[in-house]
C-alpha cells in the first residue's frame, strides 16, 4: 500500500493540527542530552519564572513548510505542566510560525488530545474525518489517536523526507 500521507498535508482542505515539543520546538534543553531536569524541576522551573521556550529554535523545515499555508486551518494540541507553560509555548508559537492563538489548546493528559481534535472536528462538520491530521512525534500518542478515530495520523519523521 502506498502513504497518502504527503497527499493529505498538500491537500488545502485538511486542518492540520501539531504536537508543540518534538514537533515544532526541538526538545534540547541539556548541553549533550534531550532533556537536563526531570517533569516536577522543569515545573518548578516554569512556576518561578524561568521562560525555558524563549531561548529554543524553531524547526526550519516546519517552518519552511508552514509558511504558505492557510492558518486559519493549522492547530496545535500540546500537554503542559501548568498554565505558565501554556502561555510561554503561545509566545513561541506567535513569534516563530505565526499561529494563531486561538487555535492552540493545551492539554494536562496526553489521552486529552483526542478530545480536543473532536472539538476541532465540529468546527467542519461537512469535512471528512481523514482531513483532520493530527502530526505528533510520540507514536503511542499517534496510535491512540489512530485506534479511536478515524482522523489521519502523522509522524513528524514524515516531514525529514
Amino acid at each position: 500500500m502506498n502513504s497518502k500521507i504527503k497527499d493529505l498535508l498538500k491537500d488545502k482542505k485538511s486542518i492540520l493540527v501539531f504536537d508543540v515539543d518534538g514537533v515544532l520546538a526541538p526538545i534540547e534543553y541539556g548541553e549533550y542530552n534531550h532533556y537536563c531536569v526531570d517533569d516536577e524541576e522543569c515545573a518548578r522551573q516554569i512556576e518561578s519564572g524561568i521562560d525555558i521556550y524563549s531561548s529554543v529554535k524553531p524547526i526550519k523545515t516546519m517552518q519552511d513548510f508552514l509558511k504558505n499555508k492557510n492558518m486559519d486551518n493549522i492547530y496545535v494540541i500540546t500537554l503542559v505542566m501548568n498554565n505558565k507553560e501554556f502561555l510561554q509555548k503561545l509566545t513561541f508559537l506567535r513569534k516563530n510560525y505565526n499561529i494563531k492563538e486561538e487555535n492552540c489548546y493545551m492539554v494536562f493528559k496526553e489521552r486529552d488530545k483526542l478530545l480536543l481534535l473532536n472539538e476541532i472536528k465540529e468546527k467542519y462538520p461537512d469535512l471528512e474525518d481523514k482531513y483532520i491530521v493530527f502530526i505528533e512525534d510520540t507514536v503511542s500518542n499517534l496510535s491512540y489517536v489512530m485506534k479511536n478515530s478515524n482522523y489521519s495520523t502523522v509522524h513528524i519523521s514524515s516531514f525529514m523526507q
